[in-house]
């Protein structure tokens, strides 16, 4: 399978963004099943400062959710035409030059 490097690129801003949709999800559902055993209210368990035993967790997923914004922003890019070679999200696979997807191994041009 023939690819550009654009193409290539996008491959790897959806492996990231769902990568980080998984670990969102997951952190998710611990963070909930912590606050229903709490009985909190859901504005007291996901308020920083009076939940700090959950803190860093609140916080790791609101960065998992702005990581997921930035790459879905790429993929649009790349919808519209545009090139996401260069964006941070797409560097992983382009210092290779290769793709892993489904078993197929892409090869940019």
């Amino acid at each position: 399978m023939d690819a550009s490097r654009n193409d290539l690129a996008l491959i790897e801003v959806m492996r990231r963004y769902f990568k980080a949709k998984d670990e969102a999800n997951a952190l998710k559902s611990r963070l909930e099943a912590a606050r229903n055993e709490s009985g909190d209210e859901i504005g007291r368990f996901y308020d920083l400062r009076s939940n700090a035993l959950h803190a860093q967790d609140i916080l790791t997923w609101h960065r998992l959710r702005k990581e997921m914004e930035r790459l879905m922003s790429h993929a649009a890019l790349w919808a519209r035409g545009g090139n996401i070679e260069g964006c941070d999200a797409a560097q992983e696979e382009e210092a290779s030059g290769t793709a892993h997807l489904l078993g197929i191994h892409a090869v940019a041009e």
